[in-house]
């Protein structure tokens, strides 16, 4: 008898927690379209990637000169970052310093005709994973893009994101021309 209300409390415990939100597999487009947050990185694409509809967007003002993009909820300098998109040029770390990273953290190179780089998942302080990153250099590691979704919108695979990111950002920002 106790045994069969044990069970009965555990299935009731297990039917009351929400089902995972439906996977949402659309594209994210083009990621330069109109309107554009930090000069560069398309607003509707940001809102699909996160689930933010309403963002704080901080960095850098035109494409030309573009350094960093910062997404948040709000502005309040304890608000975590839900999005980041860095350029590093030029790039502190070495190769051989992102290759090894690249082991640690578990990551994936990227698809062999995107360059060098790779993505990794970000996890938390129990080790789940709860976003990802993508990181992509120049052959010769002088400029490094880095693409961090931390939270993302749910159903979404932050990882095939930031890779895109990295994807459709990496002819526009690690190019050779553009110094």
């Amino acid at each position: 008898m106790l045994t069969s209300i044990a069970l009965a409390g555990l299935l009731i415990a297990a039917g009351c927690s929400s089902p995972p939100p439906p996977e949402d597999r659309r594209p994210l487009g083009n990621i330069t379209a109109e309107p554009r947050e930090c000069g560069l990185i398309s607003h509707d694409v940001i809102t699909r990637a996160t689930g933010l509809s309403d963002f704080y967007a901080d960095g850098t003002e035109s494409a030309g000169n573009f350094t960093y993009c910062m997404i948040k909820r709000s502005p309040s300098a304890s608000e975590p970052a839900w999005m980041l998109i860095e350029l590093r040029d030029p790039s502190t770390d070495t190769i051989q310093g992102l290759e090894a990273r690249r082991v640690s953290d578990k990551g994936t190179s990227l698809p062999k005709e995107m360059g060098p780089g790779f993505s990794a998942p970000i996890t938390d302080k129990d080790g789940q994973s709860v976003g990802a990153y993508a990181l992509a250099w120049t052959r010769d590691g002088g400029k490094l893009l880095s693409v961090r979704i931390a939270r993302g919108a749910p159903g979404r695979d932050k990882r095939a994101d930031a890779i895109e990111f990295a994807r459709q950002l990496r002819p526009l920002l690690l190019s050779p021309s553009r110094s």
